[in-house]
Formats: structure tokens, C-alpha cells, sequence
């Protein structure tokens, strides 16, 4: 018998190599070299911005530069002092005091002489801060998944830094202003297009007429009661939101800096509570249907109500906004109803005459006509999902259909991402005020992003990875918890 004869071929299924190979695939955010890439990423987006200064004599690239130094001093601090297992308020303490001997350096005649600006000792005093917090405090938590953590927060610090303290408050004066008009007898809606956007404090009023209430009553006491109880709010309901999706412990802190909540809780946008409503909206379903009342494309994720057959929860959301329409009409007038949708027709107008209020909106940079398609198929592919898994892609397509979209719309996107492991959370968590090249902006790689995440997850579920080393899990914020929305 020939050798052949008595060693025959084995055969093996191509469908049985699909594991294995999904198995490598998995493994490359976990190389170091991929940490390595995914941090030269995020940190080049700011370093290739104008170099003109936008904070005290600081360029976005030079305020990158010096919050990069900061996080990483910052972190080198707090874990020499784990290693020696200091105790926790010996760490607090110890931050908290370098962090103010940094801040207050630049009065220092020595340091001034150095050429060491304000902007710059704040810069790094505030990135030694966030440096300590993505460390932690338990010893030997050292992961590669940090130094993208480190350049996701340097990403968010380039941007917040010069821009938060710009329009403080910009959106509640505004609809503190349609308060007053109300409550002067006028009404708050547009009668004619815009004609000009210089002033961005007076741009239109357009949410329904039974909101209005709301903002009298916060227009009839002392403004700075009304800003602190509103920014108060905005707080409480981001990190509320957070900590329902399953963040835990430091994260809390660290996620505000993000600039999707942090610009709406820096110009008092209503974004910071819709989040919160679409996120309780997994539990009280209700909460779905009252997210909608301030932003159009908040409609959407209605829709998971109606797949998981929760009609109770529809009702009751329908019903309470039945009933505050019909309880404001004595309150605000009919006539101030009756102006609202010519209202929205003039601010139609305005945004056609200018795109630049559409913000990075699909529909600004791609036209209505691709707009719409790609919402329709983003809706689609959510209607393919339930639970959990299905809730975050209706997210993501209240994002795609948004027909105006600032940094704070970005939000619901964190639902759809923080399943991810440590390096690829961050990475997404870095994406988003930036523009990478040729006009692409990077808030659309992060929806892309998270919708290649989401059409790869099997089933409803939406758990982390289940090989995070401790040290990995330390750096995610919803380690502790290991899923979104835990039980």
C-alpha cells in the first residue's frame, strides 16, 4: 500500500477557521503597539490646529503638548505613591496640594522670568489632576490601555480648555429669555428668518409651547439662582445617566471632561437631560417618550418601545405630554401655540441660509437627500436588534438623523461604545471635536465607529469583553460593573 493510501488528506472545513480567526482579530486592541497607534491618533488631531493662540498666549497644539505633560506627570505621581501603598487621603491630599502649587506658580517672579504663563501653569495643573484620576489608587494597575486613556483626556483638554469658558451659559439665557418674553405677553417664536448670527445669545426659541412654563418660572427668580439651579441639574443628570449605563467609582469625575457632556453642561443646553431620559429609558420607558420634547430626532428611540411591546410605558409617556399641552394652554395662550410652527418654519429658513448653525450635522456636510438615507438605514439596522443591544443602536440613530448637531448631541453614542475593551473605548471617547482631514470630521468616525461595534455584537446583550485582566478593567469605566445598563 502507497504512503498516500495509508495517510489520507484531512480536509478542514473553512467555517471551522472563523473562530480562530476572530480570535486574532480580537486580540490586536490588546497589543501594545496598538495602544501605542490609537494614542499617536488622537493626540495628532489637535497638534494639526491652527496655531493661533486661543487660551491666554496658548495655541490648541501648545495647550495639547502641555496636557499630555501634566497627565502623564499626574499619573507618574499617583502611582509611585500606590506602589508605597500610601494611604488614599495621603494621595488625595498630596494631588491636591501639587495641583494648587502648579496652578499658582505662574506668580512666581522665578517662574514668570521663564516665560511661564497663567494659561500654561492652569493647563498643567488641571491635566495633573485628570492624570491621577486615570491612574487610581490600587497598586500594580498598570495597563498599555492608559496611555490611551492619557491621550483621549489630553484630546478633550485641548478643546474644553479654550472653549468652555467661552458663551457660559449661552443656551439657558436663551431660554431663560423666551421666559421672560412669555411672561412679558409676547411670544418667544421667531416671525421672520434671522438675518444675522453674530450674536449667538439670541438665536430662536423652538421647543413646544408647554415648556414654556418651566422657563418662566426659572425667569422669575435672581438669574444666578436660576443658572446654579440649571447647571446644578445638568450635573445630576449627566452623572446620573453615567452611572445607570454602569460607570462606577473615578470615571464619574473623569467623563464630565468629556466635551459631549461637557459643553452641554458648560452653555446649559437641555442635551445634558435628554441624555438622562434616553438612558432611564431602558428602565422607565416613559422616560423615552419625554426625551422627545426638546429634540426631534429624540422620536427615534421610541421606536424600542414599540419592539419590546412595553405599552404601558408608551402610554404613560404619550399621556403625561397630553396633559402638560393641555395644562399650558390656559398658562401661555393660544395664540402662542398657533406661532410655534411658524416658528419652525422661520428657523428652517434661517439654517438654509445658514449651514453653519447645523454644526457637524450629516445634513450640513452631505445634503437632506444622503441625510435622510443614511437615517433610514441606521433605523433599519436598529429594528435588526431588542434589548440593550437595540436600545443603543436607536441611540446611535437619533445621532445620524440629528438635523442640528453640536459636541453635546454626541452623547447616546456612549451607550453604544462602552461595551468595548479599555483601548477602543478610549480611543472612541477621544474622537469628536476634531477635524482628521480632507473636511472628515471625527465625530463621524465616531459613529461609524460605533456602529461597526454594534453590528458586530451577537444578541441582545451588551456585556464587556470577558478576558480584561484586572489591570485593564481598572482603566474602564465600567469595569466594576462588566456590562451597559447592569442589572
Amino acid at each position: 500500500m502507497s504512503p498516500r493510501a495509508r495517510c489520507p488528506a484531512v480536509r478542514t472545513d473553512p467555517r471551522a477557521r472563523f473562530p480562530a480567526a476572530i480570535e486574532r482579530i480580537a486580540a490586536v486592541p490588546r497589543w501594545p503597539i496598538t495602544s501605542v497607534a490609537l494614542a499617536a491618533f488622537l493626540l495628532a488631531m489637535p497638534l494639526q490646529a491652527s496655531r493661533l493662540p486661543v487660551y491666554h498666549s496658548l495655541s490648541v497644539p501648545k495647550i495639547a503638548i502641555l496636557a499630555m505633560f501634566g497627565l502623564a506627570i499626574g499619573w507618574i505621581v499617583l502611582d509611585r505613591l500606590a506602589a508605597v501603598r500610601a494611604p488614599v487621603v495621603a494621595m488625595v491630599t498630596a494631588v491636591i496640594a501639587l495641583a494648587g502649587g502648579i496652578w499658582l506658580a505662574s506668580n512666581i517672579a522665578t517662574v514668570r522670568d521663564l516665560g511661564v504663563g497663567e494659561g500654561a501653569t492652569r493647563t498643567l495643573a488641571v491635566a495633573f489632576v485628570f492624570g491621577a484620576l486615570v491612574r487610581g489608587v490600587v497598586a500594580g494597575r498598570r495597563s498599555m490601555a492608559s496611555l490611551v486613556a492619557l491621550a483621549a483626556v489630553a484630546s478633550w483638554l485641548a478643546y474644553d480648555i479654550p472653549h468652555l469658558p467661552s458663551n457660559p451659559l449661552r443656551d439657558i439665557h436663551l431660554y431663560l429669555g423666551a421666559g421672560e418674553t412669555a411672561l412679558g405677553g409676547a411670544s418667544p417664536y421667531l416671525t421672520a428668518p434671522l438675518v444675522s448670527t453674530a450674536d449667538l445669545e439670541k438665536l430662536p426659541f423652538v421647543y413646544p409651547p408647554f415648556t414654556i412654563p418651566l422657563f418662566e418660572l426659572l425667569a422669575s427668580i435672581p438669574r444666578p439662582i436660576a443658572d446654579a439651579v440649571w447647571v446644578g441639574g445638568s450635573i445630576a443628570a449627566v452623572v446620573a445617566a453615567f452611572w445607570l449605563l454602569g460607570i462606577r467609582g473615578r470615571w464619574l469625575l473623569v467623563l464630565l471632561a468629556w466635551p459631549a457632556p461637557a459643553v452641554g453642561i458648560a452653555v446649559g443646553n437641555v442635551a445634558s437631560y435628554t441624555f438622562f431620559l434616553y438612558v432611564l429609558g431602558f428602565r422607565v420607558g416613559a422616560a423615552l417618550v419625554l426625551s422627545s420634547i426638546f429634540k426631534i430626532q429624540s422620536v427615534i428611540p421610541v421606536l424600542w418601545l414599540v419592539l419590546e411591546r412595553r405599552w404601558r410605558e408608551l402610554a404613560a409617556g404619550v399621556a403625561i405630554i397630553a396633559v402638560l399641552a393641555i395644562v399650558s394652554v390656559p398658562i401661555v395662550g393660544l395664540e402662542t401655540w398657533t406661532a410655534w410652527p411658524n416658528g419652525l418654519f422661520y428657523f428652517q429658513e434661517t439654517l438654509a441660509k445658514f449651514p453653519v448653525l447645523r454644526g457637524v450635522s450629516l445634513v450640513s456636510r452631505q445634503g437632506a437627500t444622503v441625510a435622510l438615507a443614511l437615517t433610514a438605514l441606521v433605523v433599519g439596522f436598529a429594528l435588526l436588534a431588542r434589548g440593550r443591544n437595540g436600545l443603543a443602536r436607536f441611540g446611535l440613530a437619533s445621532v445620524v438623523a440629528s438635523p442640528t448637531l453640536y459636541f453635546h448631541g454626541l452623547t447616546p453614542l456612549l451607550a453604544g461604545s462602552l461595551f468595548l475593551g479599555p483601548e477602543l473605548l478610549w480611543f472612541f471617547l477621544g474622537l469628536g471635536p476634531w477635524t482628521v482631514a480632507w473636511g472628515i470630521k471625527s465625530a463621524w468616525l465616531a459613529m461609524g465607529m460605533v456602529g461597526l461595534a454594534l453590528l458586530a455584537r451577537r444578541g441582545d446583550d451588551l456585556r464587556l469583553p470577558n478576558d480584561l485582566s484586572p489591570a485593564r478593567a481598572d482603566v474602564h469605566p465600567a469595569g466594576q460593573t462588566g456590562q451597559v445598563w447592569p442589572d
